[in-house]
């Protein structure tokens, strides 16, 4: 699978767009009017546009985190998986939905970006203060039944927003269930550097009650460093 397009060109103003959508003889004031209801079409494409979307996230790393570990792995009975991006690619391959890995990109939030978007960029934005999960994502974007809520396209000149919304009120689905060959996405296990002494042994019983072929290793982040005699 391919991953997300990298994002449009950003421009600092409005007129930045303007330029480049608007036709010979518009005015600014009318040029203006059209952006604007691009951004509102966008804006509420992306809100209910949000309920097609399954994240997988994962942290891309050469080496352990301390902070994952305390963080996700609390208080101490965890593991972290260890995969590459063609392990995941490979593993999941048998299925035929079009899946895409992208890194996340951490910005402040009071930012505000203006330019040409794809439908995976505000998948992969997270505020700046999250940059150490150094988070990739791996997204199903689902398109089977997608729910339109500007399908009347009533949009108010002068109040300049769409009415006539369609809301959807539909369940939303918690999860999507893909084919994945574990042994092909799993390199290696590593176990939590603070989970308890018999934590290791019961992981390894485990694998091969799965009988799972997959080797299972401790921590070394609290090991004493290397010496030289």
């Amino acid at each position: 699978s391919e991953p997300p397009k990298s994002p449009g060109e950003s421009a600092s103003v409005p007129v930045g767009i303007s330029r480049r959508i608007r036709a010979p003889d518009e005015t600014d004031q009318t040029c203006f009017k059209h952006w604007f209801m691009q951004e509102e079409q966008r804006c509420y494409m992306q809100k209910f546009g949000r309920r097609h979307y399954y994240v997988n996230c994962w942290h891309q790393e050469n080496h352990e985190s301390v902070a994952m570990w305390k963080i996700y792995a609390s208080p101490g009975a965890g593991v972290a998986i260890i995969t590459t991006g063609g392990r995941i690619d490979h593993s999941l391959s048998s299925n035929a939905e079009p899946l895409y890995l992208g890194k996340v990109k951490y910005q402040d939030p009071d930012i505000i970006e203006i330019g040409g978007r794809n439908a995976f960029d505000p998948l992969l934005i997270k505020r700046t203060s999250y940059s150490y999960e150094r988070e990739v994502r791996l997204v199903l974007w689902d398109t089977q039944d997608f729910h339109d809520p500007l399908e009347k396209f009533s949009w108010n000149d002068e109040k300049m927003r769409f009415e006539d919304i369609i809301e959807d009120n539909r369940p939303i689905n918690a999860g999507r269930l893909l084919d994945c060959d574990v042994e092909t996405l799993i390199e290696k296990i590593i176990i939590s550097p603070f989970a308890p002494a018999w934590y290791l042994s019961m992981i390894n019983r485990l694998m091969g009650a799965l009988r799972l072929e997959i080797p299972v290793f401790a921590s070394k982040l609290l090991s004493n460093p290397s010496t030289i005699s």
